[in-house]
């Protein structure tokens, strides 16, 4: 079985000449392009920021609740004051566009879990659970072959890559410096089959991999904020992600075989390795981010990062990897985070907005694959409560992010997409020990 049948042609080329194309997928994504790297790899952004354009190398707390966790620079974790528990559900609808076809999927998942606490004053700590990678398509192909007749392909992909998480941030007036270890793990499955006419000398085959994932990752952050007169304030943050080569295992099975009345006959087997090692390079991944803030009313930040792909390596994937940059703009406004309960509402709104524009890992036939999305969103604070000294106050976020990936050029593929995702933030605080009288 020709490895160009097995990955190009069948996810880009063969897509863009069928008289019908489908695709289906039970993962968080719905993507021919998830084919290759390790996946659609998820930002780790939760639903607070994502309207933002996705900034988060300088974002920290306000002064006063509702707080929320910012888990991609563990150096924020310092300036949580309550005990935050966060949870998020996605939802991804895209349009998938060839020259000729036209079709929409949806998929809603679970998009992360996550637990933040303060140790001490100067003192953070965090831990979750998210999503780092997902594969998910399903793509059926006719084609007339010269002397053989309608020969059918299908080319399936699904699982995804997890990584549950621990971050802690640390405060000495100014700096704020953090850590996080990731442990990944999970199984990509991909699968695909050539099916030719009955009576034909050709022989039908399969294949199937499975590739399985377990390493330790791990990611610094640091920050340092500086007040400007009495209600502006800047925040400069980095975040670093290091170069880690992960051992994988993987079992690949091919094959030829005979389809008779849908009954399916072995004939040889060409390929049959079980549980066999190889190593994948993660990239090293780097960014840096700017916030100016007025008091808790109005937050304007920019973001940057960038992971060096052009060193990543996997079988029969060469030659199509570049380094990926990102870059994000947001802001936040919020008329009166103290107002009253005679107040309006609307004055306690968290109103977002912000774009993102990505130069991603991949590029074909020297046209490289860019992502880009307006974002916008908002968060409605719950009732306050008093909390000892100060007061606890819950939100549910919401984001949405209306974007475009790929292009028609050079028979490529390009999704247009609007993600949703809904987010609960509970404020309170915890650990305490009871006193008497």
């Amino acid at each position: 079985m020709r490895k160009y049948k097995q990955y190009t042609c069948a996810l880009l080329f063969a897509i863009c000449n069928l008289p019908f194309v489908i695709c289906h997928s039970q993962s968080i994504t719905n993507s021919p392009y998830s084919r290759f790297g390790l996946g659609d790899l998820q930002d780790g952004c939760f639903a607070n920021n994502i309207p933002m354009g996705g900034i988060y190398n300088a974002m920290q707390n306000d002064t006063i609740a509702p707080f929320n966790i910012n888990a991609n620079n563990p150096a924020s974790l310092a300036s949580s004051r309550l005990t935050i528990f966060e949870f998020g559900l996605r939802s991804n609808n895209t349009q998938l566009e060839t020259q000729s076809n036209k079709f929409f999927s949806n998929q809603t998942a679970l998009a992360y879990m996550s637990l933040s606490f303060p140790v001490t004053k100067w003192w953070g700590a965090s831990f979750g659970l998210m999503p780092y990678s997902s594969v998910g398509y399903k793509i059926y192909d006719l084609q007339n072959v010269d002397n053989v007749g309608d020969v059918k392909y299908s080319y399936e992909g699904k699982g995804g890559i997890n990584q549950v998480y621990f971050g802690n941030g640390f405060r000495k007036k100014n700096f704020y410096i953090g850590a996080k270890v990731s442990y990944l793990f999970g199984d990509l499955f991909y699968f695909s089959r050539d099916s030719f006419p009955a009576g034909t000398s050709y022989m039908n085959t399969k294949y199937s991999q499975t590739t399985r994932f377990n390493n330790v990752y791990y990611t610094l952050g640091a920050q340092y904020k500086q007040q400007l007169g009495k209600n502006w304030s800047a925040t400069i943050g980095a975040t670093g992600g290091f170069q880690t080569n992960m051992v994988v295992r993987r079992t690949t099975f091919a094959a030829t075989y005979v389809n008779s009345f849908g009954v399916e006959t072995p004939k040889d087997t060409v390929i049959d390795a079980v549980d066999r090692k190889d190593t994948i390079t993660i990239p090293l991944v780097y960014g840096f981010g700017f916030v100016l803030k007025k008091s808790d009313k109005l937050i304007i930040g920019l973001d940057y990062s960038a992971q060096n792909w052009s060193v990543f390596k996997s079988p029969g994937q060469t030659g199509i990897y570049k380094n990926s940059q990102k870059y994000a703009v947001g802001f936040q406004y919020i008329p009166n985070k103290s107002a009253g309960t005679k107040e309006s509402y609307l004055k306690k709104i968290f109103y977002r907005a912000g774009v993102r524009y990505t130069n991603t890992s991949l590029e074909f036939n020297n046209i490289p694959l860019k992502d880009y999305a307006l974002t916008l969103g908002a968060g409605f604070p719950l009732r306050k409560i008093k909390v000892g000294e100060t007061y606890s106050q819950s939100i549910i976020n919401l984001g949405i992010e209306i974007g475009q990936r790929g292009t028609l050029d050079q028979l490529l593929i390009r999704e247009r997409y609007i993600n949703v995702v809904l987010g609960f933030t509970l404020n309170d605080r915890w650990f305490i020990k009871k006193k008497y009288d």
